[in-house]
């Protein structure tokens, strides 16, 4: 990545003192860099092509994740969303690790002295941009499923019937969710390589990993993980163990809001 891809629009670099940056101006100047700086906008849309391609596929083949019992689950075609959420946490990362990367980054907090308006609207436009169209991506494959009529407990099923809307809605909420956690992610380490291998190693391996290495009583720390939250919050109630939505939905918000608070204590401690 050059500097001169990643550098920010021109709405922050206005002489100080002749214009005033506002959190319209910080918004509008992110959503630039997303769609001027090429491997943001590549990665944001593999992630989405991939979804709704393998989704789409095993929607046509009528076949589900799990075997023959995930047939009666009417949204089993979102078991391919946690790979979506994979991509998406990649693109978080991306749009922050890019700007340390060649130095652009230096443009945007001076002219941004506070530095959390810079914060907020990174992770505000990469978010927005991958719940937008995690949306379109669920209404897009749910007509699918209509129109193709493979899996027998979702036809005539409305998207809203609650057998169908809470494991859609889970699973539609996850994509935002990668995509916010990975910009924190970047915040917090600046280093693409190193934010996605923390990633890799700690979140989306070490619930699998973990249990090997730690005592027993310290063992089922790994079903408080972001995946392990996830997982249920997707399930659409059908699995409740060891806990039920509620409290998946608060472990998954608290684990943005740590690392929210670590990446911004380090925003304002060493880039202040």
């Amino acid at each position: 990545m050059t500097t001169a891809t990643a550098a920010p629009p021109a709405v922050l670099i206005a002489p100080r003192g002749r214009e005033r940056i506002t959190a319209a101006g910080l918004f509008r100047s992110e959503w630039r860099k997303l769609w001027t700086i090429r491997p943001l906008w590549m990665t944001v849309t593999a992630a989405f092509a991939l979804t709704i391609g393998l989704c789409a596929y095993m929607i046509i083949d009528g076949t589900t994740l799990g075997g023959g019992d995930a047939g009666r689950i009417p949204f089993g075609w979102t078991g391919i969303y946690p790979v979506g959420m994979l991509v998406l946490v990649v693109f978080g990362v991306l749009s922050v690790s890019t700007e340390y990367a060649s130095g652009s980054i230096r443009t945007s907090l001076t002219v941004a002295p506070r530095r959390t308006g810079v914060m907020l609207a990174k992770a505000a436009v990469v978010t927005g941009v991958s719940a937008v169209l995690a949306v379109v991506t669920t209404a897009v494959l749910y007509l699918l499923l209509q129109a193709v009529g493979t899996v027998p407990s979702a036809i005539g099923m409305s998207l809203f019937a609650p057998d169908m809307f809470w494991g859609a809605l889970g699973g539609t909420l996850m994509l935002p969710y990668g995509a916010l956690f990975g910009v924190l992610l970047g915040w917090l380490l600046r280093n693409a390589a190193g934010a996605i291998c923390l990633y890799f190693g700690l979140f989306q391996m070490g619930p699998q990993i973990l249990p090997a290495f730690l005592p027993e009583p310290l063992a089922a720390v790994t079903d408080y993980m972001p995946l392990a939250a996830v997982n249920i919050l997707r399930s659409g109630g059908l699995s409740t163990e060891p806990y039920g939505a509620v409290t998946a939905g608060i472990i998954l918000v608290a684990w943005l809001a740590v690392l929210g608070s670590l990446a911004w204590w380090r925003l304002k401690r060493f880039d202040g």
